[in-house]
């Protein structure tokens, strides 16, 4: 089994509504991974309801949000975080999709 990791970075636009935050939470859920929301030092793992909307309510219109999402099938993952978005942020820039190795151990 191959993981993957993909990111980007958005501009957020507009206030995050609570119904938006609770279909990037159920859509989460439901993904077979991880997404991470990133931003000014501080990271939530949206498949944490409390998390993710004390995290959203703190950003601010203009500030740069990085979404990283790890698993299978992530760009699929990363596309219907983008669409439920849609009015709410401003994408910049999309990584290259890299694969993650989990056989192989490193220390740092």
């Amino acid at each position: 089994m191959v993981k993957e990791i993909i990111s980007t970075n958005v501009i957020v636009r507009n206030k995050f509504t609570m119904k938006k935050m609770l279909e990037i939470f159920q859509a989460s859920k439901q993904f077979n991974g991880s997404t991470i929301l990133y931003s000014k030092h501080k990271a939530v793992d949206a498949s944490s309801l409390p998390k993710l909307v004390s995290f959203l309510l703190t950003l601010h219109s203009q500030t740069t949000l990085k979404i990283i999402v790890e698993g299978q099938n992530v760009q699929e993952h990363l596309n219907l975080i983008s669409d439920v978005c849609t009015g709410h942020v401003s994408i910049l820039k999309i990584s290259p999709k890299r694969f993650l190795n989990t056989s192989e151990t490193f220390q740092i």
